[in-house]
């Protein structure tokens, strides 16, 4: 696909880069702009699932109090912690393109891009059923996707020097909360920092996924 186009974002606001996800998707579904894959980081920041109740994933009074905003995204998955040690990886395609039929076959390709990347790499990095990469049983990258617009969306993170432990305390409601609307839960894993295991530049990290996201794309 010689129209493939990437974008690497300088904006931290959360707010923003959530937006331009579902605005880019539009925009891919349209025809307007070709497969895209976007990087970005965000400022410290909880970004829950389309369908998830932010009273069983979150701290809300540890959030509000450290000034962590809450923002829901269009797509589906669980609730994830960003902050600038953490790379957002987001790829919008027509969804003719879509490399499978369903949404979590794509989401698998692409997942697989990711794993592929870490394991080029040097990382031994493997995916699950819920296309979460594992390194050695410990997450280091989860995704999520949504097909609308006439688009499809994978977006996924990538831990690399993330604050794990405002992570966790932020990710771990104080008391469990009852509900009668139906929420979708998010899978919790024990997580990793690559840098934690060996640091490899962000630039080597960024060339290797783009091509593997290449390949996935012009062989789908």
């Amino acid at each position: 696909m010689k129209n493939f186009k990437v974008v690497i974002s300088k904006s931290i606001d959360p707010f923003f880069n959530i937006k331009t996800d579902e605005y880019m998707l539009k925009l891919a579904g349209n025809g307007i702009i070709p497969p895209t894959v976007r990087f970005y980081k965000n400022s410290k920041s909880v970004i829950i699932g389309r369908f998830q109740c932010p009273e069983m994933e979150i701290d809300e009074k540890f959030c509000k109090r450290n000034g962590i905003p809450v923002i829901r995204r269009i797509s589906g998955g669980g609730t994830v912690f960003h902050d600038q040690g953490n790379l957002n990886i987001a790829i919008y395609l027509p969804e003719k393109f879509m490399p499978a039929q369903y949404v979590s076959e794509s989401m698998k390709v692409f997942s697989q891009c990711i794993a592929n990347t870490l394991s080029i790499l040097g990382f031994p990095a493997e995916i699950d059923k819920h296309n979460s990469v594992l390194i050695s049983g410990r997450k280091v990258s989860g995704s999520a996707g949504a097909k609308k617009f006439g688009g499809f969306l994978f977006h996924a993170t990538l831990l690399l020097n993330a604050d794990r432990e405002t992570m966790k305390k932020a990710l771990h409601p104080k008391i469990a909360a009852k509900t009668k609307k139906r929420c979708v839960l998010s899978n919790r894993y024990k997580t990793i920092n690559l840098y934690e295991i060996k640091f490899v530049p962000e630039e080597k990290i960024l060339a290797t996924t783009i091509e593997q996201i290449k390949v996935a794309i012009n062989t789908s």
